[in-house]
């Protein structure tokens, strides 16, 4: 270390208001914005200067475990419930909800808690690893066989063989953009967190934010780890693959042993080229960790899929925060029609009993209402109704209920509901084009029999929505006019002499209308059919019966036509709710399908275990453990290596991991050790993090607590590697040291003694920000920003 030391930037300081959680602190990577948590189980975004951009509190649900996307577009909090939440960075609004903890045999019983979550970002498909398959008969059945006939660039050096692959390029082939927006939903009214999820234009951008040619080969995908030894995978945000139980299998096949005792997920590798991510797992509990075991987990769906990943899931996430959106929207139309309902069916209660209890004349409004329109003539108690029971400001919230509650439900279907309608049928005709383009492959997920079910099902909710259309709109039209003649009734029964001008008002007013809106609407709505509430039973029958129906819209159609007629029909299929469940009840099942094809391409390879013995033949205990993983490319695809660095003693396990097709093979391990300080200084390593494929940044404490940082080229020159073995590991010979550098502290630091790193590449993400280590004082309130030397330097 005698090469002059390399010079670190205060890029920002801040002070907590309390003191926060070490294990919980997730530095964003690609802005200065920083995530923790207090003691209280307050959740805190703020920036490096110390400004709090967002803040949240949920007493019920312990936090367990923070990771941002490798964007740093959401945050991904765990929580004790076994869900983990992925919120905006913005309001903390949580935009989606994975249920991880499998579902227990006693429905009582606690879920299991979450103790860790990763996210990484994989390159997918043929397009990147370079597999191929044959498209001939598919393609030449469509009359395609170049890759020249689509117009996929320049065809000139092209074989005969050289085929398209369709699906990707459908990928570029969006229309949305060219859809009308979809609008917030109220915040009143909704249900759950995804009343606050569609209520903003900023939320509703980022939820539904179009799939960008530069990303149509990538895919983000999250690793979360239970106490039971359990892994979750999720891929694109929100779409669930699976759960799997972590297998710790040592020794060659078929003859491997499988490890007992309780392991949980601690950590977690991957690299973008290699569909091969790497497991680390510890004991469970909180004793000191002396062992590890790296398991490969192998992603086929990553390194192949007959279907573009990243177009799959885009399309099935979107789809699934659509019908979400149509959920919430649906609850929104009901309370709507409810409003328009309640105020004025208090109104008619009253004068309801009035005329039955009347010895002879009309017996309910309606009769009183028609009688006095063709007549002109008011009955006692209507008249009364009308001077005492509504009067002059009655009338105006019967008029503000009806007319604004019209016009609301008008705007939630034709800005809301339909425009989602438009948009889910776009992706059931895409995901229609892929099942038949596949149809002879099993492992897709879903047939087009099954996408042509969503699409009638949507179709009968379409039916739906226009019906409730053109009954509002002839509802609000009449309601204004029965309004008018109501205000003219009242003024005229209210006063002795009759006006001119209110004679001459009424005469305006078409007589036939107010008699339809008091035939059809005054008592009951049409729209009940949709809204209403069914007794649970025939809400169940129907629900039974249309779980096999190919033609839902169909049957629909049938039914409303017997109610129109005045016969009897079905009471369940005709409401707005019950077709919108049923649509996501399919739609889910379309999506477990897809899940379980994805599921069946995941396997975990031959456990290796990691770790170190002292001289006295003891084990080291790991204080601290960080890991990279390497990409390896060779002629036919790329390796993988992960190297994994643990204190008091800064060795590093370096585990080089073969992959054929997808399939990783037993890894081979080398083991090194890096001497960073000197001999007798009394200094200790407190933290080390990888900062790229290069460079590990180790955090120290000189004998007087002197914080310092030191720079290690770990990769060494000539690494040896032995066959893994059961058992412990040894040290490899001859690999020369990797160099390391000290890195100097702005003069200014004062007594900060920082005891948590965290270490994030450049970003030039909103402006760009530098590579910069963020540390964590040991009051745990003080966290200062540091910029570190651009790469180039630093591997110097």
């Amino acid at each position: 270390m005698s090469a002059k030391a390399f010079k670190l930037g205060l890029f920002s300081q801040s002070s907590f208001p309390a003191p926060v959680s070490r294990e919980l602190l997730a530095c964003s990577p690609t802005v200065n914005l920083v995530a923790t948590v207090v003691s209280a189980n307050t959740l805190t975004i703020g920036r490096g200067q110390g400004e709090v951009v967002s803040s949240t509190t949920d007493r019920a649900h312990a936090i367990q475990a923070l990771c941002w996307r490798p964007d740093g577009q959401f945050l991904a909090v765990a929580r004790n419930d076994g869900t983990v939440q992925l919120l905006g960075v913005e309001n903390i609004k949580a935009v989606h909800r994975i249920n991880v903890s499998q579902q227990p045999a006693d429905p009582d019983a606690e879920p299991e808690p979450i103790v860790y979550v990763a996210w990484a970002r994989n390159l997918t498909g043929k397009r990147h690893f370079g597999t191929d398959y044959d498209m001939a008969s598919k393609l030449r059945g469509l009359g395609l066989s170049l890759a020249g006939e689509l117009g996929q660039g320049d065809s000139r050096g092209s074989r005969p063989d050289d085929l398209v692959d369709l699906p990707h390029a459908l990928t570029f082939l969006e229309i949305d953009t060219s859809l009308p927006k979809i609008s917030p939903l109220p915040v009143s009214g909704g249900t759950g967190d995804d009343m606050f999820v569609f209520s903003t234009t900023a939320s509703l951008e980022s939820m539904f934010a179009p799939l960008k040619p530069e990303d149509s080969d990538r895919v983000d995908i999250m690793v979360a780890g239970t106490k039971d030894g359990c892994v979750h995978l999720s891929i694109y945000d929100s779409f669930p693959i699976g759960t799997f139980r972590i297998p710790i299998k040592q020794g060659p096949s078929p003859n491997s042993s499988q490890v007992e005792g309780g392991y949980q997920l601690c950590l977690h590798a991957a690299h973008q080229d290699v569909s091969t991510h790497a497991l680390f797992l510890r004991q469970n509990g909180e004793e000191p960790v002396k062992h590890l075991y790296l398991v490969p987990m192998d992603l086929r769906f990553v390194s192949y899929s007959p279907v573009n990943l990243s177009l799959l899931a885009s399309k099935t996430t979107t789809l699934q925060k659509l019908l979400r959106y149509m959920k919430q929207a649906q609850t929104h139309i009901v309370n709507e029609w409810s409003s328009t309902r309640e105020l004025p069916s208090r109104f008619l209660s009253f004068i309801q009993e009035d005329l039955q209890e009347m010895e002879s004349g009309p017996t309910n409004i309606v009769q009183a209402l028609y009688h006095t329109v063709l007549t002109g003539h008011v009955h006692r108690p209507v008249r009364e109704w009308l001077v005492d029971g509504i009067a002059d400001r009655g009338h105006k919230r019967w008029e503000k209920a009806v007319i604004a509650g019209l016009e609301n439900l008008r705007n939630l279907v034709h800005e809301n509901m339909l425009p989602a309608i438009e948009r889910c049928t776009l992706i059931l005709s895409r995901l229609s084009g892929i099942a038949r383009f596949h149809e002879d492959e099993d492992h897709v997920g879903f047939t087009n029999i099954e996408i042509t079910r969503l699409v009638d099902i949507l179709s009968a909710l379409n039916l739906i929505c226009h019906r409730i259309l053109l009954i509002t709109m002839e509802e609000l039209e009449l309601f204004r006019i029965f309004s008018s003649w109501v205000r003219l009734t009242i003024d005229r029964v209210s006063s002795t002499a009759v006006p001119d001008d209110l004679m001459e008002k009424e005469a305006l007013l078409d007589p036939a209308k107010i008699l339809r809106y008091i035939e059809r609407y005054l008592v009951s709505s049409p729209m009940a059919i949709h809204f209403a509430k069914v007794p649970k039973g025939d809400w169940d029958e129907d629900w039974q019966r249309m779980q096999d129906c190919s033609a839902v819209s169909d049957e629909l159609d049938k039914q409303l036509k017997l109610q129109d007629a005045g016969k009897s029909c079905t009471k369940g299929l005709a409401k707005m709710a019950f077709v919108v469940d049923l649509l996501t009840m399919k739609a889910e099942g379309v999506f477990k399908n897809i899940a379980e094809a994805e599921k069946r391409s995941v396997r975990f390879g031959q456990a290796l275990k990691l770790e170190l013995a002292r001289e006295t033949s003891s084990l080291e205990t790991f204080a601290a453990v960080d890991t990279r993983m390497c990409s390896v490319p060779k002629p036919n695809g790329v390796d993988g290596v992960t190297y994994t660095a643990v204190i008091p003693l800064v060795a590093i396990f370096e585990a080089k991991i073969e992959i054929i097709n997808g399939i990783s093979s037993a890894p081979s391990m080398a083991l090194y050790q890096i001497p960073c300080l000197d001999p007798g200084s009394g200094g200790r390593i407190i933290d080390v993090k990888f900062l790229d494929d290069n460079i590990l940044l180790a955090l120290s404490h000189s004998k007087g607590g002197k914080p310092n940082l030191l720079r290690i080229l770990f990769r060494p020159v000539d690494p040896q590697h032995q066959t893994n073995q059961s058992g412990m590991a040894k040290v490899s010979g001859g690999a020369p040291h990797p160099p390391v550098r000290e890195m100097e502290f702005p003069q200014d630091i004062g007594p900060f003694v920082p005891i948590r790193m965290e270490v994030m590449q450049a970003s030039d993400a909103r402006g760009g920000v530098p590579a910069r280590v963020c540390l964590l004082g040991k009051d745990g309130v003080t966290y200062k920003v540091f910029s570190l030397p651009e790469a180039r330097i630093l591997r110097d």
